[in-house]
């Protein structure tokens, strides 16, 4: 009987220790899947970052050339304008007049000699600055819909059972979704 009693003995040990080891197991399994989520989510949230870091770099450069072009732009217009409103008022007074055309013909060709010999300034360079910025902000529309979806994947993971049951133990909080006004 004695002999019985141990194997029984020996059985419930063998089965216990199982037991502790498949919940073990499950707790790893479970910690890991919760860190392979949740470097998912810094992934995509690093996405975010690098596509917003472009944005932040793109706006000086499109500020400035259009700054550039349309300040070249008023003062050589306002310079011409008031060359042209000169001649307006100055009919019948030919030095007056002489020197309004001097004034707007100077101006004329300052603004021409100038998008002639600085083309960074012309137009298509803004318009493709443009392009780029409104380029980069759809990178970043896609990177946020990335972004919530390794949200919703790793918020979803912590509150799946067994894991909602340690993941606050282990430091898994709930990650924020990205929106607009966030």
């Amino acid at each position: 009987m004695a002999d019985v009693r141990l194997s029984k003995g020996l059985i419930a040990g063998i089965i216990a220790a199982v037991a502790v080891l498949i919940v073990v197991m499950m707790i790893v399994l479970a910690y890991n899947d919760m860190v392979s989520k949740d470097q998912g989510v810094e992934k995509a949230w690093g996405d975010i970052e690098a596509r917003y870091q472009r944005r932040i770099e793109l706006i000086p450069a499109v500020y400035d050339a259009t700054n550039l072009s349309i300040q070249l732009q008023v003062d050589l217009l306002t310079n011409i304008t008031e060359a042209r409103t000169q001649w307006l008022n100055n009919i019948g007074n030919i030095p007056a007049q002489v020197n309004a055309t001097e004034v707007m013909d100077r101006n004329i060709a300052l603004l021409l000699a100038t998008y002639e010999n600085y083309p960074p300034i012309d137009s298509t360079a803004i318009l493709n600055l443009q392009a780029e910025l409104s380029s980069t902000q759809g990178m970043i529309d896609a990177a946020r819909i990335f972004y919530n979806d390794a949200v919703r994947d790793y918020n979803t993971a912590i509150r799946k059972f067994p894991n909602v049951l340690f993941a606050g133990a282990f430091g898994f909080d709930e990650a924020v979704y990205y929106s607009q006004g966030m």
